[in-house]
């Protein structure tokens, strides 16, 4: 029983999201997009750049202007989620990668909207993209 209950939290343990990972400043978001490379899925806009470090670092961009808070805070959530459990995925180097979220994205899942992140990432060409 108590094996039970520690296996989830175990499970989190292994896939951490530190603020060492997370886009914060103006200026990181500015840089990304840029010098960066976009990619665009039918809900997001996906930006991103090497970031000469051993790991990738996520911003979000959910703007007011399409949603209320909560559904603002449910994309970022999924958003964020999604990227913690398969940020593994994504090819190295690491890359600062901004996703803006576009009209229609609150009507996806939490797991369709790693999928659709997914797939941008594996359609990438070579070291550079």
């Amino acid at each position: 029983m108590m094996g039970e209950a520690a296996s989830p939290h175990n499970r989190q343990q292994s896939f951490p999201f530190p603020k060492t990972h997370r886009l914060r400043k103006s200026s990181e978001f500015a840089r990304v997009r840029e010098e960066g490379q976009r990619r665009r899925t039918a809900h997001f806009t996906i930006n991103y750049r090497m970031n000469g470090l051993p790991h990738h670092r996520l911003g979000l961009v959910v703007q007011k202007k399409f949603w209320n808070a909560a559904q603002r805070n449910r994309i970022k959530r999924c958003l964020r989620e999604s990227f913690r459990l398969n940020r593994h995925r994504v090819p190295l180097p690491g890359k600062d990668i901004v996703v803006v979220a576009r009209p229609g994205a609150e009507k996806l899942s939490c797991l369709e909207t790693g999928k659709e992140l997914l797939a941008a990432f594996s359609k990438q060409d070579g070291p550079s993209a």
